[in-house]
Formats: structure tokens, sequence, C-alpha cells
């Protein structure tokens, strides 16, 4: 998915209530991203994380989610995760929970982010 699809999704699925962020790693022309928001609640939600093939297997993708969890023990944010991917590398990286001291909220499976759900 391009940033403007997964961006107008998550707007669909919030109702404009959120403002969208994503963090990005460029490499060349490619750019890999993950897309995030924070409700008026000091919720973070980790919606979607987008690595193009060329871009794969070189942990760009955990990369970013790491880089997610920072910014939501660095403000003290709720965690919660729609994003597979996002979900199982915290689930092979259990350390990262425990380093940034996230608290993470359960979340349901969004329809339409992910080609699987």
């Amino acid at each position: 998915m391009t940033i403007d699809e997964v961006e107008a999704l998550i707007k669909t699925k919030t109702r404009n209530k959120v403002r969208i962020h994503r963090l990005e790693e460029r490499v060349g022309d490619s750019v890999a991203f993950l897309s995030y928001a924070i409700d008026d609640k000091n919720q973070m939600t980790i919606w979607h994380t987008e690595v193009p093939p060329s871009l794969q297997h070189m942990g760009i993708g955990g990369k970013l989610v790491e880089e997610a969890v920072q910014l939501a023990s660095r403000d003290s944010s709720r965690l919660r995760i729609v994003c597979p991917f996002a979900k199982e590398h915290l689930a092979r990286h259990p350390e990262l929970k425990e380093r940034y001291a996230v608290r993470l909220e359960e979340a349901s499976s969004v329809r339409g982010l992910h080609p699987n759900l």
C-alpha cells in the first residue's frame, strides 16, 4: 500500500479524529514506513508497517517498530497495535516491551489495512 492509501484508510477508521504520523526509512528510491496515530487520550496506535520487497529481510521493519515503541515510551503513551507485522515483531522480541516499559492495549483487527484481514 502507498502512504496515501494507508492514511486514507486510517482517516476512515478513526473518522478523522486523530493526527496521522509516520516513521520512514529511505534507501535509494525505496521508502519503508510505519504509520501511527496518537489520540486525545494519549494512546498511540500503530496502524501499518510497509516495507517494499527490495528492502525486506534487512531489519528495517523491525527498526521502525522499535522506533515507534521508543516514542510511546518517551511520551508515556499507551500503545495499541493494529499492524500484524508490529504485533509479530514484539511477540518475537518481548525485551522491547520491557526495555521501554510500554503499556500495551488490546487491539482488534481492522479490516482494509492488510490484505489478509
